[in-house]
């Protein structure tokens, strides 16, 4: 029987590499949450204080161009994120992936470890019933 010890690395490595890129994804998704924060907290900065000033129409021009350009940026932001989701998702069924194929070869490998050592305490118990019967005969 082949040792499954490299395969176990390997998978375990391989495993470790897709946990690394989903962080990465998770990251990402969070800095554009914060990125998106940012600006309604910028719009609403502004919209206080358009309130206090005395409301010129130029003022209400630029902040409803403003705000229309701040939409389409949140816009967008949202859109990578629905982007980053997906990517988030198949990177998690990779992950369960290679988690259970992980776990099969960790199964595998215990039960020939199992078996490796049920096969040596046989033989051993054997020898030993030859040994005790070895010594039987010559006692009698």
């Amino acid at each position: 029987m082949a040792n499954l010890d490299p395969l176990i690395r390997l998978n375990k490595f391989q495993l470790e590499e897709k946990q690394r890129v989903l962080s990465v994804l998770y990251a990402k998704v969070e800095k554009l949450e914060t990125d998106k924060r940012a600006i309604l907290d910028n719009v609403e900065s502004e919209k206080l204080a358009i309130d206090d000033a005395n409301q010129h129409l130029s003022l209400m021009t630029s902040f409803m161009a403003y705000v229309q350009r701040c939409q389409k940026n949140i816009a967008l932001i949202n859109n990578k994120i629905s982007t980053l989701e997906i990517k988030i998702t198949r990177a998690v069924d990779e992950m369960r992936v290679a988690f259970g194929e992980l776990k099969k070869i960790e199964i595998t490998r215990d039960r020939r470890l199992a078996e490796i050592q049920k096969e040596n305490t046989r033989r051993e118990d054997a020898l030993f019933s030859e040994i005790a019967l070895e010594i039987y005969r010559r006692s009698e």
